[in-house]
């Protein structure tokens, strides 16, 4: 059962479970929690939203589903956050690409956080079921769109490997609007698939409400406060409190940390430490054909030829973006004319993302936490508590960063580009590959160098030892018993792969280690 603000009758609610948030984490949690037969509600701040909603009106859905209607970023806007804010979280908003960690990194996590049970033997059985639940499959020949041939020829003619893709949709025509949720229902997302399973089995989900306060009382005697939000304007409306045995929390690795530093459930020292973003910037190679970018299915090619580049599991991947207006006309380079001629020419236009796996220097660069700045959401200024996101690229990281830049555009012109830019503030557009080095001369600091990303993780990340995690090997707070976080957050390092599949495994095999499922 679904119920929207003014379908809530009851401000109390006694549950054997409280899961907050309805992403990745969230919904398989709901999914299997609930399947073993206990009482889980659970609480999304988003809207409820079904295919005769998602209509690919973008000046409607953006503010509907993004968060801050896709103007989250770092305090200083370096970065740019996509995240989503509706019903089945990020995953109603993604573009499908669905790649397993590499065992590489869940290597790392064992060798240095102590999580034995995630090597690659003790993750493959649910990597395999998460696969089958969300109908994963390799993207055909056949269905690559001209951009993302961008890749496979690129490759070819470089003499480097790139291959299809897999992605979670079933029957898929390829519009193009992924990023404005699913109208056909062939994106089968957390709404369509543990969501439902959760709903099957009893749980009864709360959409626009928003957690504020975890107080936990005991191991076993949790209260959340929340508020129900007004349908519409997101004003304060009513108060819930929920009173369970348990709590789970999954509002990603920018809103979990808030949620805990909010109820001073912060007895670990790094909580709100340890952001990964994956990093992304991008280039865009402009053609003699017509490409129609905004058409077909995203990311269905990828090139992980670089992705490890210091032999220790870091350095960058290449995958084409799901290219829409209210996307490219945020991003595009330039300013007035030249910006206005270059969105008229983007039926030419092909786009390369790198994607950094960061965190190369072992160190943390980001962080997730409040502070006192101007609040507006009242309606008037006032100063009080914001959250603040601080990020910064290490030395490494920023390298690799460079590195795929340079990479991509040499893909485009073996693709065929006759002209490629980058997103440089000072605006460059280059016409052979022997421009290339020159680009590193180019300053690329915070807002020099066009940046965003849509794959926060690591804010309460796992592990055995208390002085360096914020949860164990099955996701409960090693300094609060009772309170579970069940996301991206606990991420011991960036993936390095798109998360969604990710943060579904690891979740999964948590909730087989811990007591939750009984």
């Amino acid at each position: 059962m679904i119920l929207t603000p003014g379908e809530i009758t009851s401000t109390r609610w006694e549950v054997d479970i409280c899961i907050i948030g309805s992403g990745a984490g969230g919904a398989i949690a709901a999914a299997k929690i609930a399947s073993s037969g206990q009482r889980v509600l659970l609480l999304e701040e988003g809207s409820k939203v079904q295919q005769g909603d998602l209509n690919q009106d973008a000046a409607r859905l953006v503010p509907l589903m993004y968060r801050r209607a896709g103007g989250l970023g770092t305090d200083d806007m370096s970065i740019r956050i996509l995240q989503g804010k509706v019903l089945g979280g990020s995953c109603t908003i993604n573009w499908m690409t669905c790649l397993r960690t590499p065992d590489m990194v869940l290597d790392e996590w064992g060798d240095r956080f102590g999580l034995e049970e995630y090597r690659p033997g003790e993750m493959t059985p649910h990597f395999e079921a998460v696969e089958q639940r969300l109908s994963v499959h390799t993207i055909p020949e056949e269905n690559h769109n001209p951009q993302n041939r961008i890749i496979l020829d690129g490759a070819r003619e470089l003499g480097v490997h790139a291959e299809a893709s897999a992605n979670n949709s079933v029957d898929c025509i390829g519009c193009g609007t992924c990023g404005l949720g699913c109208p056909y229902d062939a994106k089968q997302d957390m709404r369509l698939t543990y969501l439902a399973d959760a709903q099957a089995h009893g749980t009864t989900i709360l959409t626009g409400v928003r957690a504020e306060r975890i107080h936990s009382l005991s191991p076993s005697q949790q209260r959340v406060e929340a508020t129900i939000l007004g349908e519409g304007n997101g004003a304060i409306e009513r108060r819930l409190e929920v009173a369970c045995t348990k709590v789970v929390v999954a509002a990603s690795a920018i809103g979990t940390p808030l949620i805990l530093q909010r109820s001073r459930l912060n007895g670990s020292r790094l909580l709100g430490k340890f952001l990964h973003l994956h990093p992304v910037t991008a280039t865009i190679g402009v053609y003699d054909e017509i490409l129609d970018p905004t058409y077909g299915i995203p990311q269905s090619t990828v090139c992980e030829h670089y992705s490890n580049l210091d032999g220790k599991g870091y350095g960058f991947w290449l995958e084409v973006p799901d290219i829409e207006p209210f996307l490219a006309g945020v991003n595009f380079p330039g300013l007035g004319r030249s910006r206005r001629d270059g969105m008229r020419n983007m039926r030419r236009m092909g786009m390369i993302i790198t994607l950094v796996r960061d965190g190369a220097d072992k160190r943390s660069n980001g962080e997730v936490r409040w502070r006192r700045g101007l609040n507006t959401q009242s309606g008037h200024l006032s100063i009080s508590k914001v959250p603040s996101i601080r990020y910064r690229l290490s030395p490494t990281d920023k390298e690799h960063l460079q590195q795929g830049m340079e990479a991509s555009i040499a893909f485009h012109f073996a693709a065929g580009a006759r002209e490629v830019m980058t997103m440089h503030n000072q605006h460059q557009t280059l016409t052979s590959p022997g421009q290339i080095p020159p680009l590193r001369r180019l300053a690329s600091g915070p807002n020099q160098l066009s940046m965003f990303s849509a794959h926060p993780t690591g804010t309460a990340r796992m592990g055995k030892d208390r002085r360096l995690s914020v949860v164990d090997e099955t996701m409960q707070m090693h300094h609060h018993p009772g309170i579970y976080v069940m996301d991206g957050s606990t991420l011991p390092t960036a993936p390095g792969v798109n998360p969604m599949i990710t943060i579904l495994a690891t979740v999964s095999r948590a909730l087989e280690l811990g007591d939750l499922v009984s």
